[in-house]
């Protein structure tokens, strides 16, 4: 996709976690969907149900109330920990006295005065880790402290390569502990997804660090360090903090009553969310099969509508989890990096209703995952475009034709290294690395394409949504136009075939994330890749299509 979002005013378009996420098995930027398996109601006993109503009572019965139960036991311990975390932590500022209004700096962090709150971020966090992992945190731990010393590489050089070299180091250690728990991979679902949420804290707090220029100056002790990696709104489900924004709400909190009433929206919602994902979808997809052999219907509508009741089951799992950390950032009263606030929600992980109807592609995925989408924005896709302009202006002066020839080149490669470097942080999983490899390919001929037929007709069809009649630069643009205009009809009619497009892509690219096949072949020598086979590959011949088009017009 196009990452002139992050030279223009718009944000840019990151994966992810894409679908896939960022992030988990889904994409996730937290956790894998395997994590939550667990959740899932019983099968259904009868596959001859009278009628959809049946089948609803039955869902209600076997799988809402039973999912309702048992996330119950899973949610409590999350919310208690903020909310203990934000009562010790006000108390002990009260105590000490501390100005609510003044943000700590990094060298006063490693003081004294402060060290109890990060002994009390680090225990709360330690606790919810230890409700919901047990005894497996302690592998959690472990890990933990190898990333510190990791850390002070960054003492050892100067400019960004430590930092490089440690975000290279991290990823890579993941790899080896995923190799050496691979006999007990049960257990590691669980774990990946924590230790990439610890990984993203640790090579951006070692990029920030090389930013200072004094990076042993403000290295944060230990007690910091384990007060940052484990606060409790974000060591169990993620989202990424950047330390300094850590640093900034540690003992100035915002109005507890807000909070809250944000925090019993977040929780109402995700578990509609998670109702959906276990229930709803599955029996969707059920009244979705046909009756008879998927051979005599491969790739027609009905393929298509099971592809995207399963897909919808892998996103509303991710919303679970989302919405849940955001409920888990309201009780402990911490803000995030993005200015991406909803009054009533607080601060946004995602936008579900931006991705179930999207613009395009690179607007879905900015969307996914806005901390993941801030920490690729801030540490890969930026670093890499800085690299090779580095690189290029050793050369010797160039026309104007080849400057933006090399920046559009640079850009492309920014692109797919971000899209790398988010693969390759969900671990071993050749399913994300599929998903996400063939989301970049589509999202990037979408993006030129709709910025190449924006420029020729001089409408307003880019990938980034309409900024409003006042400050869009097209002529043809439906907000400056109105309602009686027939281009903007015209324009309407354009950008609603790429969001349809979007949904079949968002369809066919997640369906692949379900940790069972639906309907598949088992004999397949890859079974999740059944789906894209009984569909012909459409999405692909369709992404591939756009580049060639493009190539045609430009």
């Amino acid at each position: 996709m196009d990452y002139q979002y992050y030279d223009d005013e718009a944000d840019y378009a990151d994966e992810e976690d894409g679908l896939g996420a960022g992030g988990g098995g889904h994409a996730n930027a937290y956790i894998d969907h395997e994590d939550f398996e667990q959740l899932r109601g019983h099968e259904y006993s009868d596959d001859n149900y009278g009628s959809v109503m049946d089948r609803l009572l039955d869902s209600y019965e076997h799988c809402i109330l039973p999912s309702l139960t048992q996330v119950a036991g899973y949610i409590v311990p999350l919310l208690l920990g903020c909310l203990l975390c934000r009562l010790l932590s006000a108390v002990y500022a009260r105590r000490a006295r501390l100005v609510a209004s003044a943000s700590s700096s990094w060298q006063e962090a490693n003081s004294m005065k402060l060290a109890p709150l990060h002994l009390i971020n680090a225990l709360c966090g330690a606790g919810i880790l230890y409700a919901t992992l047990g005894q497996r945190m302690l592998i959690l731990q472990l890990l933990t402290g190898i990333s510190y010393a990791l850390l002070q590489l960054v003492r050892l050089g100067k400019g960004r390569r430590p930092a490089v070299a440690l975000a290279v180091l991290s990823i890579g250690s993941q790899f080896i502990y995923e190799l050496a728990i691979w006999q007990k991979r049960d257990d590691w679902p669980q774990l990946r997804g924590l230790q990439m949420v610890t990984n993203m804290k640790v090579i951006s707090l070692a990029f920030d660090l090389t930013a200072t220029g004094a990076a042993g100056l403000h290295m944060p002790n230990i007690v910091a360090y384990f007060g940052y990696i484990l606060h409790p709104a974000t060591c169990a489900l993620g989202p990424w903090l950047s330390y300094a924004r850590y640093l900034e709400v540690l003992h100035s909190k915002s109005q507890l009553r807000r909070n809250l009433c944000q925090m019993l929206l977040n929780v109402l919602l995700s578990l509609v969310a998670l109702l959906v994902s276990n229930c709803i979808a599955p029996t969707l997809s059920e009244l979705n099969a046909p009756a008879e052999p998927l051979g005599a219907h491969q790739g027609g509508w009905s393929h298509w509508l099971l592809m995207y009741t399963g897909a919808l089951s892998v996103r509303t799992s991710h919303y679970f989890v989302s919405l849940l950390s955001q409920a888990q950032l309201a009780a402990v009263g911490q803000r995030l990096d993005v200015g991406a606030s909803q009054g009533l929600l607080g601060d946004l992980v995602v936008r579900p209703w931006r991705i179930e109807w999207p613009h395009s592609l690179s607007a879905l995925v900015r969307c996914w995952n806005i901390p993941m989408h801030e920490w690729l924005k801030r540490y890969v896709y930026a670093t890499s475009k800085q690299e090779q302009l580095q690189t290029q202006g050793h050369a010797q002066t160039q026309t104007q034709t080849q400057a933006q020839t090399h920046s559009r080149h640079s850009t492309m490669v920014a692109v797919f290294c971000t899209y790398i470097v988010s693969s390759l942080l969900h671990g071993m999983d050749f399913r994300i690395y599929l998903v996400l490899l063939s989301l970049a390919t589509f999202a990037e001929g979408e993006t030129m394409l709709r910025r190449h037929l924006a420029t020729l007709c001089n409408a307003c069809v880019t990938a980034n949504p309409c900024p409003g009649a006042e400050r869009c630069r097209y002529a043809h643009c439906p907000r400056r136009l109105g309602w009686r205009s027939w281009t903007a009809w015209l324009v309407r009619l354009i950008n609603l075939g790429f969001s349809l497009l979007a949904i079949a892509h968002l369809a066919y690219l997640g369906v692949v994330l379900l940790n069972d096949t639906l309907l598949g072949d088992s004999e397949h020598e890859l079974p999740f890749m059944y789906h894209w086979s009984a569909a012909g590959y459409l999405s692909h011949y369709v992404g591939i299509g756009m580049f060639v088009l493009y190539m045609f017009l430009s």
